[in-house]
Order: structure tokens, then sequence, then C-alpha cells
């Protein structure tokens, strides 16, 4: 269920907040005159005259008009303003009434990125005392200018504004990207992501102004860890599903868990309605098992992971997947891999990526994007049609790259990435932070205060960067990686990692070093305000019920089972799903039964046995005995290493019903680094939890599950279930 939920009123009410990204406001009135913006009717004047513009300076094919745009800014003021209606005007200055006015603005020239590019994406937003007017320089100005309105409306309400108006100071702003390339990764070849999940993550950053959602399609698992199976028997997906080549079909090996064209045309479409192109990865020549296992005779011998490319049917095998996918992909550029190939074969690899930019600018006139790999060659060199997105030193030096007149997308991993569950030891540079490392960002190559822009490259050498004004600089990717496998991670679990992290790199990709710092005295409060009233999407999974946002006690679900009902029959909740962090109460008085949230694929479930499972995504993960203390090492959040604990990992049973204890009752305590733990009767039981192999099998661990609770079905000797906002004593 997707909704703009209610303005949270959080306990910072004597602080100032800032916008992310924040924003120069320049009037002199900021501080005195306001804008009483109406509880129950405001108008959306939209001018007529830019109703129909749509944007062509950025990367989508699928441009949204200036009136789509509005339309979606109207949809997400609709929950605050139920009365809200939109009507064009020929010209804004017409001042029918009080209400807020979108418009073009003519003097497009003062918009520019900071290599001095002039961008469409600006605009200036001013506060007066009857109106709000924003001024794009193109239908991505408006958006981005109707983010910054809702979100100085959010602030305003988290500031205790009373609750029948808000009032905004007025004043004036005018604002630009630095970069047009503000964008994340999802690692979505080695974990499935639903298309509705994709949607509100897209939306869900948007609002922090990212403009590009990087989707590695394909990848596998890494061939150094794990239950050293054999090659043809490791986790490898591809997640597109063909439709057209049908001999392409053995590339997926779960067509449920691959999308259909129809599914990522409308995740594609989602997104670029909020200002947010897709760039979807077909990873080649490396990270192939998906290609090798279809065609083991394209394989390296000494890695089964990598293509042969002299193998003379390995570039035609790789030029027929791209004229499958190329159609569905609405975008000007395309990601065609190209990651961690043999250095050996440096003059094959060069001739592979030439070769498949050439074709997929042939095929499609878009271009291509790769990872920087380092593969020195006296012969041959990568065509600078290509775009390189950096992401290690010792692969590529984006410095040396930008001299010769490349263009690079920073993607350095020592702030950008994120390891699931797997922070990559002994694998150097471990570690990856296991939740995205924000310390990183706001003090950059470990020196405090110095925050990160997308021109800081080397957080070894701090005076080895790129100019601040190169042309050649798109921006930056902070990338979040599932290394550990498909069942390390839950889907709401890979947000938790990222939910702090695309408000900081969003607001630092889009100021660069030109625009206003993060100011950190009101940062985490800021940004803890702002993800939690995010529009048209609730990936926090909050819950709003007859109780309220939180209800008596902190209480938000108390569901019974009617007396006229069968203690067995099938019984509906229908509320979805409560995200972090909750206390959830299960009474029942038979056994098997089962909770379950269908939209999240989850499940949790007692059986006859006495086996407490919870299932996701098609993994079980029972309930295990583990030390009560164990789990909270805050160098590495939720893992317990195999070698330094006295929690065994068994599996639990729980004590079965009898005639003299008809009754049982079960409380789950979630949040992200805790994970899923259980207490029956006040004694704690244990948690769910998944084994991690370390890089290169040499160091084990367990790592914490943290589930939604499953809030939709109700099966089986169930008779209640009640659930509180945090973690709350129920001993």
């Amino acid at each position: 269920m997707l909704f703009l939920l209610p303005f949270l009123l959080l306990p910072w009410l004597c602080q100032a907040f800032t916008s992310l990204p924040p924003v120069n406001w320049t009037s002199n009135s900021r501080s005195s005159s306001t804008f009483t913006f109406p509880r129950r009717h405001v108008t959306i004047y939209l001018q007529s005259s830019a109703a129909s513009v749509r944007d062509t300076d950025g990367l989508t094919l699928i441009p949204p008009s200036a009136l789509e745009f509005a339309h979606t800014f109207a949809t997400d003021l609709k929950s605050t303003f139920p009365d809200l209606k939109s009507v064009c005007v020929e010209e804004v200055d017409e001042n029918p009434g009080t209400g807020i006015y979108l418009s073009l603005d003519p003097d497009t020239d003062k918009y520019t990125y900071e290599s001095g590019v002039t961008t469409s994406e600006g605009y200036t937003i001013t506060i007066e005392q009857d109106v709000v007017t924003i001024a794009g320089a193109g239908a991505r100005g408006i958006w981005w200018g109707t983010r910054t309105l809702l979100q100085e409306l959010v602030l305003a309400r988290g500031t205790g504004e009373d609750s029948r108006t808000l009032k905004l100071k007025t004043g004036k702003a005018t604002d630009s990207p630095a970069y047009p390339t503000r964008g994340f990764m999802l690692d979505a070849g080695r974990k499935w992501y639903s298309a509705d999940f994709l949607k509100e993550l897209c939306t869900y950053a948007s609002w922090f102004r990212m403009s590009e959602f990087h989707y590695h399609a394909s990848d596998n698992y890494p061939l150094n860890r794990g239950h050293n199976s054999t090659w043809q028997n490791i986790f490898s997906q591809f997640s597109l599903l063909p439709e057209k080549n049908l001999d392409l079909l053995p590339l997926v090996q779960r067509h449920n868990e691959s999308h259909t064209r129809e599914e990522f045309d409308s995740v594609q479409r989602h997104c670029a309605s909020r200002g947010v192109t897709v760039i979807p990865e077909i990873e080649a020549p490396g990270h192939a098992l998906a290609i090798t296992k279809w065609k083991p005779y394209l394989a390296l011998e000494r890695k089964a992971d990598l293509l042969n490319l002299t193998h003379p049917e390995t570039i035609p095998t790789i030029k027929a997947i791209w004229e499958e996918f190329l159609p569905w992909f609405h975008t000007k550029e395309v990601h065609i891999g190209a990651d961690e190939y043999e250095a050996s074969l440096a003059d094959v690899y060069i001739h592979f990526v030439n070769t498949m930019s050439d074709f997929v600018y042939t095929t499609s006139g878009k271009r291509s994007r790769i990872w920087g790999t380092l593969e020195p060659s006296n012969s041959s060199v990568i065509s600078k049609d290509i775009i390189t997105q950096h992401w290690q030193y010792g692969q590529s030096d984006p410095v040396q790259l930008e001299k010769d007149g490349y263009q690079i997308i920073n993607s350095e991993d020592w702030w950008a990435y994120t390891g699931l569950k797997n922070d990559h030891t002994p694998i150097l540079p471990a570690p990856y932070p296991q939740y995205f490392n924000n310390d990183r960002v706001l003090n950059f190559a470990g020196v405090k205060g110095w925050q990160w822009d997308p021109s800081m490259y080397n957080p070894y050498n701090v005076t080895m960067q790129v100019p601040t004004t190169s042309k050649f600089n798109k921006g930056a990717i902070m990338a979040t990686w599932n290394d550990n496998g498909p069942d390390a991670t839950t889907q709401m679990e890979a947000f938790y990692c990222i939910r702090d992290g695309i408000p900081t790199v969003g607001a630092r990709a889009w100021s660069g070093s030109r625009g206003p710092k993060l100011d950190l005295a009101t940062l985490a409060a800021s940004r803890a305000l702002l993800s939690a009233n995010a529009p048209g999407q609730n990936l926090d999974r909050s819950i709003k019920t007859m109780f309220g946002t939180n209800g008596r006690g902190g209480m938000q679900v108390d569901w019974k089972r009617s007396a006229k009902e069968s203690k067995t029959a099938k019984a509906n909740i229908d509320i979805g799903s409560k995200g972090m962090n909750y206390t959830m109460e299960i009474s029942y008085s038979s056994t098997p039964w089962r909770l379950s949230s269908a939209h999240e694929g989850i499940e949790l479930s007692l059986s006859e046995n006495g086996t407490l499972v919870f299932s996701s995504d098609g993994f079980q993960y029972p309930l295990r005995s583990i030390d009560p203390a164990d789990g909270y090492d805050p160098a590495h959040p939720g893992r317990i290493w195999t070698n330094q604990t006295t929690s065994t990992h068994e599996p639990v049973a729980l004590q079965l019903l009898t005639e003299d204890s008809p009754d049982g009752e079960i409380v789950i305590k979630t949040d992200k680094i805790g994970g899923s733990r259980v207490w029956i009767e006040g004694v704690f039981k244990g948690r769910f939890e998944v084994f991690v192999f370390g890089g290169r099998n040499t160091l084990f661990s367990w790592s914490q599950m943290a589930f939604v609770a499953p809030l939709d079905t109700v099966e089986g000797g169930v008779d209640r279930v009640r659930v509180w906002e945090g973690l709350v004593d129920r001993t």
C-alpha cells in the first residue's frame, strides 16, 4: 500500500531543520513575513504554455511533461490537502487567488551545472505572503522545485505548526544541481527485488533529488566462497525475462524472479515520473555465470564466470542479449559491465568493450558505460565514447582518465560501497560497511569536516582530485552490493542499509563544492523527519490504525479472532506489514498457524512440532538459539563470529501445547541490528539468522535477519495479534 504518511510530530520541536539538499534562501524577509498555507484548499496553477514542455537534455527517453509532473505533485499534496484542485492559467501573474504557481523561467542561462553547462534541472522558488511561485528552467526544474516546497512543508509541520494551517517564511532561492548524475545502484543480480519495491525506492531517492537508478541486472555469487559446490550449482541471476528471442531463456534460472518487459517498463516509467532515469546494466565478460551455465564452452578454463573472448561465439552471444533488451531501455545510456576481467588478456578485453559499445550505439543510438578496470595495453585503448564508472584505485585512475578526455562517474568504493551483511574481509580494501557509512561522506578521506562532493575521488592522496568545473565528470553513484547472496537479506533490509545514505549523498551530489554544506548540528534530525515523510512511498512500512500512528502506549495493531469464526479459519488483518522497529505479541491456542503478507513475500509459521520459521522470498529461517548478548558488536552490526561465541545457533523447538498448558504466547522484537528476536513467557529463546561465508571462506559468521511483521492474513490457531511501535517490554 503506497501512501503519503501523515506528518509525524517528532521530538525535535525546538530544533531548526534544513531541507535536503539544503537551499540558500537569499531574501532578507526570510525571517519575518509568512505565507499561510491553507489546510483544506490549495490550488496549483500551471502556466499553460509550460504544460506540454518536456526536457530533452536529460538521459530519459520518456521525459514527463510539466503537466505530468504537476499531477504527481498534486498527488503528493492530496493527503495533506484533500480538496486540492489543479487549474491551468495562461500566465502566472494573472494571480486569481492564493495558491502555488508553476511556470517556466525565460532566463535559463543562469541555471548551470558546476561545469558551466546549462541545465533544465534548475529552478527559482519564491515564497510571498499570498503565493508560492516555482519557475523552472525546464519541466524537471519545476519538479525539483516542488520537492523543495514539500520539504519546507514537512519541516514546518515538524516544528509544531498548527495542524490546521502551515506558515512558510517568505523568501527566494535560485537552485541548480552541481552534477547531472546523482544516483544509486542496487545489485539485483544476486538478489531478487520486486517491481513495486523498485518503484518505491525510486520515489524515495527522488525526494532527495537523485536523478539516476543504476539497475545491476545480472551477476553471480562469488566463486571463492560458499559451499564449494561445482560452479554449475553456484547461484547466478539474470533478472530480465526474454520475450522475443526465446533462445535466450536458459539465461534465466528462476522465471518468477525476473522482470517481464511490461514489469520493467512500469518501473522505468514510474521512476521517470519522479525525475529518475533507470540505467540498466548487463554484466559481461566478467561476473557472467548466468551465460556460462547456459553455454559452458564460452567460459575461461581457469575461472568459470569469465567469458572466453577469443571464442568465436562469445561476442555474437552478447550481441544477441543486448539486441533483445535494448528496445526495453528508455535511456540514452546503458551499462555494459566490463568489470574485473583477467588483466593478462587486456587486448581482447579492450576489443570486446569497444566492439560492444559500437554495437550498442549503432543498434540503438545509446552510449555505453563500463566499470573502471585497469587493463594496460601497448597496442589498444578504450574508446573515449565510453563512460568509465570508477570504483577502486588499482582498477582505474579517474584523475588521469579526466585529463585524457574520458567521461567519468564517481563510485569510489571507499565512500560509495555498501556490502549487505558482509564487509568483504579479508579481501581488500575491506571492510565495506554493512550500512552506508555517512561518516565517509561527511569527513572525506578521514579529514574531519571535509564534506565529500563528486569531484572528490581519492581518499588516499587528497591532493589528487578532479577539477570541480570539469566537463568530463558526470557525477556520482553510490552502490549497494549483495555479494553474500540471495538469502542474506530481505528486500526491505536493503532499504534499511541505505535509508540514511540516500539523503546525504543526494544532498552532496546536488550541492557540489559551490552549494551549501550540510549542517551537522541538524542533519540527523532533518534526515529522520524528511525520510519518515517522503511522499508517494512507504518503505518504512509504517502503519496508521484505529489507534493512530502511535496508538495507546505505542500500540498500533490489536487484532482478535471473532468469536463467530472457527478457531482455525483463515482470517484477514488487512494491514500488510509493519517495519522497523516493532514488538509483536501472538497469542494462539492450537498449531499449526501462519501469519503472512503476500505483498512482501513473507510469512511467519509455527508447526505442530514447535518449529518457528520466518520465510522470505522462498528462503526459510528457523528460530535459532543464541546468547542474548551476542550480535551487538558495533564494528560488525548483527554479526556473530563462529569462533568467538558461546551461541549454538541450533534450531529451537518451542514447547508444545498440552491440556495443562492449552494456550501459547510468543513475543517478537525487531530492529535492524538485533534482528527479529523471540521471547516465550519472558524468557529469551533466540533470533532468526543466516550463515555468512566470509571472503575466500576464511571467516564465518551468523548475521541477523530483520523481518517486517506480516499482517495481512492469519491461518490456523492464532487468536490475537498485537503490535507496538518500538521495542516494548512485554515480560
